[in-house]
Parts: structure tokens; sequence; C-alpha cells
């Protein structure tokens, strides 16, 4: 038997249409909150896929694109995270959009990796081992010349100091 309360909403023996009005509140208010995310987009703010953060579209450093848009204060968990989840190919093609981005917008240095120079990690934020441009991770350039950029090994540490 249905029984209509003080606000004016029917009700079975259980509490099952308050529950409902809430649960079917809570679907408007997510669908207004999702309305307003896809309306700050058209005005050219984006979100972090991490964080959550919104940030203006307009400025390059704040968003890295590789496929969901990471912002830069998450980009060392992201890194830490999607590359042991990834292929090598997949690794290397984010790797080589990563480092340029890093270098063009957040000041990143590129350090030859070399025997004796091992840089202390605790100075730097972030930093990766990537595939050498110059010589495609071969360590050779034209005939057989040992890469100038790389010292041969066919890779660079991009690092972010702190």
């Amino acid at each position: 038997m249905q029984q209509e309360s003080n606000n004016g909403l029917l009700q079975a023996g259980t509490h099952d249409a308050p529950e409902d009005s809430v649960i079917a509140s809570l679907a408007h208010v997510e669908h207004d909150v999702e309305d307003l995310v896809a309306a700050l987009a058209l005005l050219g703010v984006k979100r972090c896929s991490r964080c959550r953060q919104f940030f203006r579209s307009t400025d390059p450093g704040a968003l890295f694109d590789a496929g969901p848009l990471v912002c830069y204060t998450c980009i060392p968990d992201w890194w830490s995270s999607l590359s042991t989840q990834i292929g090598v190919a997949d690794r290397e093609r984010i790797e080589g959009k990563l480092a340029p981005w890093l270098r063009k917008h957040h000041g990143a240095e590129v350090v030859k990796v070399s025997p004796g120079n091992v840089r202390d990690a605790t100075t730097s934020e972030f930093q990766i081992a990537v595939k050498c441009v110059e010589c495609a991770g071969s360590g050779k350039l034209m005939e057989d010349e040992r890469c100038r950029f790389c010292n041969g090994f066919g890779t660079v540490r991009i690092v972010m100091p702190k």
C-alpha cells in the first residue's frame, strides 16, 4: 500500500521513492556539471585527465597531449605509470613528443649519457631516458661514426631541474 508523505511523494512500505528522488537529483546535477565542462571546453579551457584541474588551452605548456591531456605537475606520476603499461613502439612515440614539449615549454635540459657522468637524481624534478633524435637510437651517424649527440649510446636523458 502506498502513502503520501508530508513532502507529497508517494511512498511504498520501503523508502525507495526518496532514494529514487536523490538518485534522479544526483543524475541531474552530474549532467549539468558535464554540460558546464563542455561549455568551458568551447571557451578554450581544458582539463587534466589525472588531477582534473582546468587550464587555458591557449597556454601550450599547460597540458601535454598524449591522447588524454596531462598537466605538467602530473607528468612524473603519469609517465611512470604509463610507461610500464605500453609497448616499446608506443613508449618511443610518446617520448618523441614529450621530450621536445618539456624542453620547449618547461626548460628541460638534454644530458648526454656517459659512463663517468651520472647526474644526481635529487637535483632534478623529473628525468627520462629517450632515444636520440639525431641518430634515431643507433648510436651511429654517417659512415659508422659515433653519434656526438648521445656519445654513441643511442639515448639521451631529458632532465627537469628543480
